[in-house]
């Protein structure tokens, strides 16, 4: 829709949600050499990346060198490893998923297309996680008051702090109508002075 931003939750070539999901780095080795690609690795001075090297590239650079014949093996990055599934499972509420990854649940459903041997376990932790978190966010943003929306959203992903503010702003309309605030009925500037006039023409 013109003059709307929308929020991807799937690929989007024109999302600026989506281009920031697939900046983050992704751990990978690379399976044959690659002649004048050397400065692809900053620890080596070649001009050629040699085959077996382990880097951390952008996930869309990786994503498109992957087309084909696969240039590289892709390895799942720390936060959605074993261990932090786990802490996750213990607790999402606890976790700051915002230092994990600002885009955490977008970026973990592009990874689920490549690291094929976990997809399913990586799947199960970001839908549980969420689903965890949800009621929480919800009943943040149901009873903070005004000035706390940022400490509330402090360790949210950005899914998450979209909801949030829709859910806030949503809650601070409804209260402002239900407390007469806003649309309220007046009587028009126009029937105002009309009435005055004819005030002081019978006087």
């Amino acid at each position: 829709m013109a003059g709307q931003t929308q929020r991807s939750y799937v690929p989007n070539y024109y999302s600026i949600q989506d281009i920031l999901a697939t900046q983050e780095r992704v751990p990978c080795i690379s399976n044959a050499g690659l002649p004048g690609l050397g400065f692809l690795d900053p620890g080596s001075d070649e001009p050629d990346l040699p085959s077996q090297a382990k880097l951390e590239l952008p996930f869309w650079m990786i994503e498109g060198m992957r087309q084909g014949q696969k240039y590289f093996n892709m390895q799942l990055p720390k936060a959605y490893k074993e261990t932090y599934r786990e802490i996750l499972s213990a607790d999402a509420n606890v976790v700051d998923l915002h230092k994990l990854g600002p885009h955490y649940y977008e970026y973990g459903g592009y990874l689920m297309k490549h690291v094929i041997n976990e997809s399913d376990l990586v799947g199960a932790a970001l839908s549980n996680a969420f689903k965890s978190r949800f009621l929480n966010l919800m009943d943040a943003a149901q009873n903070c008051q005004d000035g706390e929306e940022l400490k509330e959203m402090q360790k949210m992903d950005e899914i998450e702090r979209a909801l949030f503010r829709k859910a806030y702003t949503n809650r601070k309309g409804m209260a402002d109508w239900m407390s007469r605030k806003v649309y309220q009925i007046r009587t028009s500037t126009m029937v105002t002075n009309y009435k005055k006039r004819k005030a002081a023409h019978i006087s």
